[in-house]
């Protein structure tokens, strides 16, 4: 984060913060089976077993984020999740839900933007 100003350094921590919150609360609603989690993945006709792999992608994705080496490769795993999080979730759910994962995406975006 070399020639930032500070307030792109408190954006930067802050949307930090609140990306890998994200990820950790969806990551563990999926790793403990969570009923509306299966619920998501059942009605977009997606295996159980692809819930588990998602949520251990999440986890590792949201720490990886912290790690300054490992911080791209999270971010592009992130943005994959993301991309199929819009997709699905357009498709099934409704356009307006998916604005939720869009966000998340353009603030992992930001995100990178600002990490100098």
């Amino acid at each position: 984060m070399t020639n930032q100003t500070k307030k792109q350094k408190v954006i930067y921590y802050i949307l930090l913060v609140l990306v890998s919150a994200i990820f950790l609360v969806s990551a563990y609603a999926k790793l403990t089976g969570n009923a509306s989690a299966e619920a998501a993945f059942t009605v977009a006709h997606l295996p159980i077993w692809f819930m588990y792999f998602i949520g251990v992608a999440e986890l590792c994705g949201a720490v990886g984020l912290w790690i300054r080496s490992l911080q791209i490769y999270a971010a592009s795993g992130l943005f994959i999740i993301l991309a199929g999080a819009v997709v699905v979730t357009a498709i099934y759910v409704s356009v307006p839900e998916a604005l939720f994962p869009l966000g998340t995406a353009i603030a992992l975006g930001i995100i990178l933007k600002c990490r100098g």
